[in-house]
């Protein structure tokens, strides 16, 4: 921007913010450094007054930043220093009489001024990105053998990556959507699709009635919510995720948004082999289909590919399955990697992540123990959300949880519901949609998966009997779905069907210790 335009917007935002008589909504501290940052190009023209011109409105401007938030100008005596200023300059002394107009209408100078603000953030960031880039230019072109190449362009992007939006767009940073509800059509098509996304159609319901029950009157998992398993170590974690990415694409129609994509679900592991998962849930959908042990030491990986693809794409759902190293793998790893999904055409609904906490943290916000990861959670919730993205992340449970197994504590998982008991962060809580807790729990030799949901950001109270269940593990096909036949969650680890005689667990009421947690 023309450095004398520049300062015309600065000084007529600052005299018609203080018009408004509002100390919170001055913006010294922003233009200040736009201020300061204005270079003149040298002259050695003794008549040519431009530069000294420029340097006497840029101290005006300076003055009026420093100027305390509830100074009030008087015109006329302001118009008097800038004629000073810019001496016989008489188009730029024009451009300064018409900015700075007393007015009473409030409203219209609100606008103006947010109008003003827009421009000149849009500027600041603009200065940044070059003054970045031409960092790294000086770094490429005088001292390559200093760069460390593989990780100067991530560095470079991490840097980049706070002005990634566009530039002058006359819209609130971070805004994803707004609604005036004075606007019926507006609000008949929001309600439209919230419905939608709520409905039997826009849910992702699981295979199990009694963890659709824990999620509420919607019966599953809605699409946006970002899904925090906790639970400790060798208890489930990336089994209990990777059933529910079978359950989505088994027993879900896809609702789509936007009805000329391609509906997708998609799993990322940081840990296990591509390979191991997909044996995994070969064998799965095998046994609780056959209800014969699978035996996978002569299954081909081609077949078993194959087997799972026909399996999960029966509704129509494209699947796609990846890993990724995590101490290469950043949030701007994920976010390039999901944009290059919808860049082919899909629409991604469900997106489980094995494990969130695993990827680097390059890039996030650093800050005490915890923050990182903290900021990690933020910015992907940040990222799902809009798009109708259901994220799941299983996480460790802190050392302090594992004490109180230790302890010998009974009902784990409803002990540590809403404690955050959560290793690296106790914070996680506050940037996720929805918690759940599990844990492995043995009786008589036979193992249950008891489940506690904690929080959940909705709006309808799920009742505090469904918040809890207990899934038995049968010796063939893990847990099996049940979503289709009779309700095969307990109320107790060692307890019979829920509604039958048999309810209550087989210990009396005083012999509850024999439950051995695992």
């Amino acid at each position: 921007m023309d450095p004398k335009l520049l300062l015309v917007k600065i000084v007529t935002l600052l005299f018609k913010e203080s018009q408004l008589k509002d100390a919170a909504a001055q913006s010294g501290k922003l233009v200040k450094p736009i201020v300061a940052s204005i270079k003149f190009p040298e002259t050695g023209l003794d008549f040519d007054r431009s530069r000294e011109s420029m340097q006497a409105l840029r101290a005006t401007a300076l003055w009026m930043c420093d100027n305390p938030p509830d100074h009030t100008y008087d015109r006329g005596a302001l118009l008097q220093r800038i004629r000073v200023n810019v001496g016989e300059d008489e188009g730029l002394y024009y451009a300064f009489e018409q900015g700075l107009v007393d007015s009473d209408d409030l409203d219209l100078i609100k606008q103006q001024c947010l109008g003003l603000r827009f421009e000149l953030r849009a500027y600041l960031d603009q200065a940044k990105v070059k003054e970045i880039l031409k960092k790294a230019a000086m770094k490429v072109q005088f001292n390559p053998e200093e760069i460390d190449w593989r990780n100067f362009v991530r560095d470079v992007h991490a840097e980049l990556e706070p002005y990634t939006s566009s530039a002058g767009d006359e819209k609130l940073e971070g805004m994803v959507e707004q609604i005036d509800i004075s606007d019926l059509d507006g609000m008949q098509a929001l309600m439209k699709r919230a419905q939608a996304e709520t409905a039997n159609e826009g849910i992702l319901r699981t295979g199990w009635q009694g963890f659709n029950r824990m999620l509420g009157d919607h019966g599953g998992i809605r699409r946006g919510e970002s899904v925090v398993v906790g639970a400790l170590q060798h208890n489930f974690k990336t089994g209990f995720t990777l059933n529910l990415f079978k359950h989505f694409a088994l027993y879900n129609t896809p609702w789509m948004r936007d009805t000329t994509k391609k509906p997708c679900l998609v799993h990322i592991s940081t840990e296990n082999d591509l390979q191991q998962n997909v044996l995994w849930l070969y064998a799965n959908l095998k046994e609780n289909e056959t209800g014969v042990e699978c035996d996978l030491s002569n299954v081909s990986i081609h077949e078993a590919s194959k087997y799972v693809y026909e399996k999960l794409s029966v509704n129509g759902y494209h699947i796609k399955m990846a890993r990724f190293n995590p101490s290469d793998m950043t949030f701007h790893t994920l976010f390039d990697y999901i944009t290059g999904l919808e860049a082919e055409g899909y629409e991604v609904h469900g997106l489980v992540l094995d494990y969130l906490n695993m990827m680097s943290k390059k890039g996030c916000v650093d800050g005490p123990h915890g923050f990182a990861t903290r900021d990690i959670f933020r910015r992907v919730r940040n990222f799902m959300s809009p798009r109708g993205i259901a994220f799941i992340t299983p996480h460790q449970l802190s050392t302090e949880a594992k004490g109180l197994v230790r302890q010998g504590v009974q009902d784990f998982v409803k002990e540590i519901a809403n404690k955050g008991y959560y290793d690296s962060c106790r914070t996680i809580d506050q940037e996720v949609d929805l918690e759940v807790y599990i844990h492995i729990v043995k009786v008589n030799g036979q193992s249950y998966l008891t489940i506690q949901r904690g929080k959940h950001r909705k709006v309808k109270i799920t009742p505090e009997k469904d918040l809890y269940c207990v899934l038995p593990f049968s010796p063939v096909g893990g847990i099996l779905d049940d979503i289709n036949g009779k309700d095969s969650s307990r109320k107790h680890p060692g307890g019979g069907l829920a509604g039958s005689a048999d309810e209550q667990p087989w210990w009396a009421a005083g012999e509850a210790a024999s439950a051995s947690p695992v």
